[in-house]
């Protein structure tokens, strides 16, 4: 169960909300997660992410896939820097196109950033492990 945390002040399980178009990636992410003790929210493409963004609880941590359908990665990420209650939800990139990874380590500074991209290939899965880790107990 988790508990809204901008109303209850806890939660017992992490919330990771993984925003990704392709289910056996969703699958695959969310039984990562799920053996690192979160919760898990799948959202399947843009549009539904949009309107997630205005309904609780907010997450603790969020994957979200730079290209989806309804409305793209970075155009989510900017609505969710918009929103008080997101800005300090720490929010991933995912992609399997290389050239991703530099275009947010190149973007102007006051443009909405994500904490990271990971590139989906096979060093995800260690990425993810310790990535679940890192914000476990954060």
């Amino acid at each position: 169960m988790i508990l809204d945390m901008e109303t209850d002040g806890l939660q017992e399980k992490r919330l990771v909300l993984i925003i990704e178009d392709n289910e056996d990636f969703q699958n695959l992410y969310g039984m990562i997660a799920e053996q690192a003790g979160y919760e898990v929210e799948n959202i399947f493409n843009g549009r539904e992410a949009m309107e997630r963004l205005e309904r609780g609880p907010v997450p603790s941590l969020v994957l979200l896939d730079s290209i989806l359908p309804g409305a793209e990665g970075e155009k989510i990420l900017a609505a969710a820097r918009a929103k008080d209650a997101w800005k300090s939800v720490p929010i991933y990139i995912l992609t399997a196109d290389t050239r991703v990874t530099g275009k947010y380590a190149e973007i102007a500074p006051d443009m909405p950033r994500p904490e990271g991209v990971i590139v989906k290939d096979a060093e995800a899965i260690r990425v993810l492990r310790e990535l679940f880790n890192r914000y476990k107990w954060a």
